[in-house]
């Protein structure tokens, strides 16, 4: 069976979650420079939040789904996942509370849609570049959670793993 989660996704192995992680890093980089040069009236912001918290929720869930402590039939949705990592790790609670306002904005972005009760369409209207930076500095915490977790497991593999010199270009 194939492995998506090898640091080194050079071969047949690959790193799914971390492909998607250094995307959203990469537009975020873009994005946040061209806030910093032009100001927030620049064009596509909307899209270009959605876009990187879309991509950064996408390597959660990869994340999350790859490391479920309790595998079942099917994976879970990433709130389910996220609430049992904390529980399972003994996890400070208050990251569950975080996570479920990281992921109201999430799941705007990637179920965004007509409803009848313009449910589909909230989230979306709601963000602003400074939601999207609490969401998207939110999700590199989970990311460092996460990888603090398992690097503190014997025989891990992450000693080397940082997210601060993650190569976003590579």
């Amino acid at each position: 069976m194939p492995r998506y989660y090898h640091l080194d996704s050079s071969g047949e192995d690959t790193n799914l979650q971390l492909y998607s992680l250094k995307q959203a890093m990469r537009f975020w980089k873009e994005l946040d420079g061209d806030v910093q040069q032009y100001g927030e009236d620049i064009e596509q912001l909307k899209e270009r939040c959605v876009f990187v918290l879309a991509t950064l929720g996408l390597s959660i869930s990869q994340l999350l789904g790859q490391n479920n402590p309790l595998p079942g039939r099917r994976v879970p949705y990433p709130l389910e996942l996220f609430r049992s990592f904390v529980e399972h790790h003994d996890l400070p609670s208050e990251l569950i509370t975080r996570f479920e306002r990281f992921n109201y904005f999430y799941n705007g972005c990637r179920h965004f849609g007509l409803t009848t009760t313009g449910r589909g369409y909230d989230s979306v209207n709601e963000l602003s570049f400074a939601v999207a930076r609490e969401c998207y500095e939110f999700g590199l915490h989970v990311w460092a959670v996460v990888i603090e977790v398992f690097r503190n497991e014997l025989g891990s593999d992450l000693d080397d793993f940082d997210m601060e010199t993650i190569d976003v270009w590579g």
